[in-house]
């Protein structure tokens, strides 16, 4: 558990990505470094709403569930600076 992104985190360790840092640790690192950054929300729209013409074969649902959740806590945190179709989604549950 890197204690940095904790701390990032506000110690809210039940909105660790254990999943994602185990499976994508260049993914994980990216996020941390742009954590307190206003191009967060729009990197992680990038990631998760693909746009391009061929079709990628998308994240594990565990690791989605924690990018979501991070996405969540984010925007409590900082306000969301992007649009952000994963917060205001109305019908999200975390489980």
């Amino acid at each position: 558990m890197n204690e940095n992104f904790l701390k990032l985190l506000h110690n809210k360790i039940e909105y660790y990505p254990r999943k994602l840092e185990q499976q994508f640790p260049n993914l994980f690192e990216k996020i941390m470094l742009l954590w307190d950054t206003p191009e967060f929300d729009s990197n992680l729209n990038k990631l998760m709403l693909d746009k391009r013409e061929h079709s990628r074969q998308g994240f594990p649902a565990d690791v989605a569930s924690e990018i979501l959740r991070l996405s969540i806590l984010h925007s409590e945190l900082h306000g969301s600076t992007a649009t952000n179709s994963w917060v205001d989604a109305s019908d999200v549950k975390i489980e």
